[in-house]
C-alpha cells in the first residue's frame, strides 16, 4: 500500500548560490564526467563549468539527521485506558543537493571553476509504504489515499508536511511497529541556461532533472525525533504546559517578515502575571515547549500577543488574544486535506 504527500514548488533557488551569481551554461553542449555528472560550459568564460547535482541527501546537524515527526493526540485523562484520538501531525525534514566539485576537479582538472546549475523550479513528493498481512494485502492494495498536501516553498532546504489525522496515525504505526518499507523523497527540478539556435545565436533554454532519496531515519535509532504531544494537557498539577509553533520561516511563507515575537501570559493562582517570550526567525527552531513554574489559577486561560518585524524596519504589535489550547500554532500555511 503506497501513500504519497505531494508539494509543488516554483521558486528561484537563490539559496544555492552566492549573491549576484548568474549561471549561464550552454545547454546544447553537455559533457558527462565520471560516467554520471553532466556539466555545461559557460557561455562566455571557458574556465567555468556548471554541473547538475546527482544526489539528494538528508541534512545533518551535529551528526544527526535534520528530521522530526510530531503526532498530536487528544487524551483528557492520561491515567485511564481512554483511547488516544489522533488529531494530526507534522513531518519536517531538511535536504540538500550533493556537491560534485571534488570529483570534477579530480576527473576533469583543477584549472576549471565548477558551479552548480541554477535550479529554477522544484517539485517535491514524499512517499511511504506499509507492509500488510498476506491475508489483507489484496484488499488494502486497493485502498489508495492522498493523506494531505500543502504548497510549500524551498527555503533553507527544509520541507514541512502537515499530516491529516488518518495519515499521521498510519505513518506513526508503521514506524512504531517497524513495518515501514521505506520513506522516500522524490524531487523533480528544472534549470535554465542558453540554447544555440541554427544561426549560432544564444536563446534562453531549460532542462530538467529528477532525484530520489530513501530517508534513513528509524524510531529505534533516533527515538527523540518522534514525539507525541497531547493537546488536552492544558494543566499539570496547576502548572501550565504548552507548545508555541510557527512554520512560516521553515515553509518560506514569512514574506517580508524577518522576526515574529510571541508573548504568552499566564495568570497565577495569586492573580499575578507570569510571562514567557519566544521569537521565531529564519535561524530559530519552529517549536518552543513552554513550562510555567508558578501555579496557575485553576480553570484559567492564557493570553498571547504577537509582534511582527519586517525588512524595512517596521514592527506591528497585535492585540492580546485569549487561548486555552496547549497547542498554539501561529503558522500561516494553507493546508488542503484530501480523504478517500
Amino acid at each position: 500500500m503506497r501513500f504519497r504527500l505531494a508539494a509543488g514548488v516554483a521558486v528561484i533557488l537563490w539559496l544555492l548560490f552566492a549573491p549576484g551569481l548568474r549561471a549561464d551554461p550552454i545547454l546544447t553542449r553537455p559533457e558527462t564526467v565520471a560516467g554520471r555528472i553532466i556539466v555545461y560550459p559557460d557561455h562566455r568564460n571557458p574556465g567555468i563549468f556548471y554541473y547538475v547535482p546527482t544526489r539528494l541527501q538528508l541534512s545533518q546537524v551535529f551528526g544527526r539527521p535534520n528530521f522530526f515527526f510530531y503526532k498530536y493526540v487528544y487524551v483528557k485523562d492520561q491515567g485511564t485506558a481512554e483511547p488516544r484520538t489522533t488529531a494530526g501531525g507534522v513531518l519536517t525534514l531538511s535536504v540538500e543537493f550533493s556537491n560534485e566539485t571534488e570529483i570534477l576537479k579530480r576527473e576533469k582538472g583543477e584549472q576549471f571553476e565548477y558551479r552548480p546549475v541554477q535550479v529554477e523550479t522544484i517539485d517535491i513528493s514524499l512517499s511511504y509504504t506499509g507492509l500488510e498481512n498476506p491475508e489483507t494485502r489484496e484488499t488494502a492494495a486497493g485502498d489508495k489515499k492522498a493523506p494531505g498536501s500543502n504548497r510549500i516553498l524551498w527555503t533553507g532546504k527544509s520541507f514541512t508536511f502537515p499530516l491529516s489525522a488518518s495519515s499521521a496515525s498510519y505513518l506513526w504505526k508503521i514506524y512504531e511497529e517497524k513495518k515501514a518499507a521505506g520513506l522516500s523523497l522524490e524531487c523533480s527540478f528544472s534549470y535554465g541556461g542558453y540554447e544555440i539556435d541554427q544561426e549560432g545565436k544564444l536563446q534562453p533554454g531549460e532542462r530538467a532533472g529528477r532525484l530520489s532519496l530513501d530517508v534513513p531515519v528509524s524510531m529505534e535509532q533516533f527515538p527523540d525525533l518522534f514525539q507525541v504531544i497531547n493537546l488536552a494537557r492544558k494543566f499539570s498539577f496547576n502548572f501550565r504546559r504548552m507548545s508555541v509553533i510557527c512554520f512560516d520561516f521553515v515553509n518560506g511563507l514569512n514574506g517580508d517578515m524577518v522576526k515574529m515575537a510571541v508573548e504568552v501570559e499566564s495568570t497565577t493562582a495569586r492573580g499575578q502575571k507570569d510571562v514567557r517570550l519566544v521569537t521565531f526567525s529564519a535561524d530559530s527552531q519552529p517549536q518552543y515547549n513552554l513550562e510555567f513554574n508558578v501555579p496557575e489559577a485553576r480553570g484559567g486561560k492564557y493570553r498571547y500577543r504577537v509582534t511582527r518585524v519586517y525588512t524595512d524596519g517596521r514592527s506591528e504589535r497585535g492585540d492580546w488574544q485569549e487561548g486555552d489550547n496547549a497547542f498554539l500554532d501561529l503558522s500561516a500555511y494553507e493546508l488542503v486535506i484530501k480523504e478517500s
